[in-house]
């Protein structure tokens, strides 16, 4: 089996099941799009959790690295030793907030595939079929070019003004007439800068990248953005993704909105969890710390008894009023024998 099967197998399958039954389920393309974009996050929350535990520690040791920055000064070498020793005692790996949010990325790239070729992976056409389907819809002025990124999901929404008038080798096919209209708005539509409802997708999709930003900046407890460059990526993140809003299907953007808002929920939801974590560990160390000080003060007292005891022994092993003298050297008598007494 290829890699190629691999992810069709894993990712491509699955996930076309899971928006295609949100789809019957509600109805609305648009609805099924938020329903799926709430069940990924669902699915992704463990990869989501692990990189925002790895982030958290990493940003609490911040204090620690500066305090180790100033100590060392411009000897680069020993900082870096000290910095990595810091954070293996600490228990958190260098990349491993980086690892963790890096590793969802393919499952989004995968995602983005389902959502665009409705043909190729809810219905299960083969590229004979789509081709078949483009001609005929060719015949209504309908003309997609086959390069066309987004030609399925154009080809889908035009299919269903015509459903009644298709040929018999088309109807026999396992079609899906697609709903693509939502809260008036035909999602498989770009938006235009022309007067329409339809351009407000982009606006929204930017507006809710920036909350993001700025709730997960407040609640990190971090201090703010300083600087031209930390204030221009604070806005140009959400910038990028109004230009893309208007390259891309609204639909897209509909997906990157719903993706936005559960993701401020699971921001606020995993810091207030891992806050409450962080700070149980901070009270057993501590208590642990306190216990460590408290068994050496007192084997300390116990050391200062023992002394004191000895001590008070020794002297008890005196008789009372007696002085004990020592002579180091005891002189010689000057004169000895019968002579000394003359």
């Amino acid at each position: 089996m290829g890699f190629d099967q691999i992810i069709n197998v894993l990712i491509y399958q699955p996930f076309s099941w899971l928006l295609r039954t949100m789809y019957e389920f509600t109805g609305s393309y648009g609805l099924a799009l938020i329903l799926f974009a709430l069940v990924t996050k669902i699915i992704l929350l463990y990869f989501s959790a692990r990189g925002k535990k790895a982030m958290m520690r990493t940003q609490r040791l911040q204090p620690k690295v500066k305090e180790l920055e100033k100590q060392y000064g411009a000897d680069k070498q020993k900082y870096q030793a000290a910095v990595q020793k810091l954070y293996q005692d600490e228990g958190v790996s260098m990349m491993g907030g980086c690892l963790w949010s890096l590793l969802p990325f393919p499952i989004f790239m995968a995602l983005y595939t389902v959502i665009r070729q409705p043909f190729t992976r809810l219905m299960g056409l083969t590229a004979e079929q789509l081709d078949r389907i483009g001609q005929f819809l060719a015949g209504f002025g309908v003309d997609v070019a086959a390069t066309d990124p987004y030609r399925e999901l154009l080809l889908s929404s035009r299919l269903g003004e015509h459903m009644g008038q298709l040929p018999p080798d088309i109807a026999a096919m396992p079609l899906v007439n697609i709903n693509y209209n939502f809260l008036g708005l035909n999602l498989a539509d770009k938006p235009s800068l022309q007067l329409s409802w339809l351009i407000f997708i982009p606006i929204i999709s930017g507006a809710t990248a920036f909350l993001s930003m700025w709730i997960a900046q407040k609640i990190s407890k971090q201090p703010a953005m300083q600087g031209g460059q930390a204030r221009m990526t604070m806005f140009l993140m959400p910038l990028i993704s109004v230009w893309f809003g208007f390259g891309f299907p609204g639909l897209l953007g509909v997906y990157w909105i719903a993706q936005n808002v559960f993701g401020i929920a699971q921001d606020v939801t995993l810091t207030k969890y891992y806050d409450k974590v962080f700070e149980r560990e901070d009270a057993e160390r501590a208590a642990l710390e306190a216990r460590r000080k408290a068994a050496e003060e007192a084997m300390r007292e116990e050391q200062r008894q023992r002394r004191a005891a000895a001590i008070e022994a020794k002297k008890q092993k005196r008789k009372p009023g007696q002085t004990v003298y020592k002579i180091k050297n005891k002189p010689k008598p000057k004169n000895s024998g019968p002579e000394a007494d003359d």
